[in-house]
């Protein structure tokens, strides 16, 4: 017979491995009525007036259901059509033409303007092409001896490099486990450890809460980037 402490163990156990599956499921469920509600609808009313489907409600014998206004998954499906046709159109130069004609329009609507351009910043924020996350790095924060993850961003103004003396870099200190939120700090490059690690996987480490590890950690020093930098060079020279 199972001792009490053996089954209050084995039930958290259990809850644990089956958590995430049980929240992908949710979120996709969610995620699923939202579009579906969202589009269905309406796309069943452009196929009503179209003759291509009865007037609702409609009733399916076989199965003993009936659709009340809608038809199940056409708003999901038609939606998931939506993003594959405007991720291909991106690609081609009428596609960029009319990205170009929607960021004109909204930039032109005073509130719709700040919302889609901070959108669009986090999303560049995360995207591999646009990433405005250059390299992942340790600094000491918020005291001594206490190290935070971020991502360098760029050079410090010059501005406020000239006015303490200091060479100056952004970084981007996160928070867990939502990466989009956060504050940036302007560290001495002296002071700031970058690491050989992709984005990708300082943003899993950030977001899971230290819980998914990188399978490589370590710093890069000067005399590894001069060697690669060798190396590269040497590559690009003919025979």
């Amino acid at each position: 017979m199972l001792k009490k402490d053996s089954i209050r163990s084995n039930l958290l156990m259990g809850f644990i491995v089956l958590l995430p599956t049980i929240l992908t499921i949710y979120v996709f469920v969610f995620l699923f009525e939202f579009v579906d509600r969202l589009l269905g609808r309406f796309i069943s009313k452009i196929l009503v007036v179209l003759h291509i489907i009865p007037k609702f409600p409609i009733e399916l014998p076989i199965i003993d259901v009936t659709l009340v206004d809608r038809i199940p998954g056409i708003g999901f499906i038609a939606t998931v059509f939506l993003l594959i046709s405007v991720g291909i159109a991106t690609k081609s130069l009428i596609g960029k033409q009319m990205i170009r004609l929607n960021e004109s329009l909204f930039s032109k609507i005073p509130i719709a303007r700040s919302i889609y351009s901070t959108v669009k910043q986090i999303t560049n924020a995360f995207t591999r092409e646009k990433s405005s996350f250059k390299r992942v790095v340790l600094v000491e924060y918020p005291r001594k001896g206490i190290y935070t993850m971020g991502f360098f961003t760029g050079e410090g103004q010059v501005g406020i490099d000239t006015l303490i003396s200091r060479e100056l870099v952004n970084v981007f200190l996160p928070t867990t486990p939502n990466p989009t939120s956060g504050w940036l700090v302007l560290v001495p490059r002296n002071e700031v450890i970058f690491l050989e690690m992709s984005v990708e996987d300082g943003l899993k480490y950030i977001i899971s809460g230290g819980v998914v590890n990188p399978d490589n950690i370590s710093n890069e020093t000067d005399d590894s980037k001069m060697k690669k930098q060798d190396q590269k060079e040497r590559e690009l020279v003919p025979f």
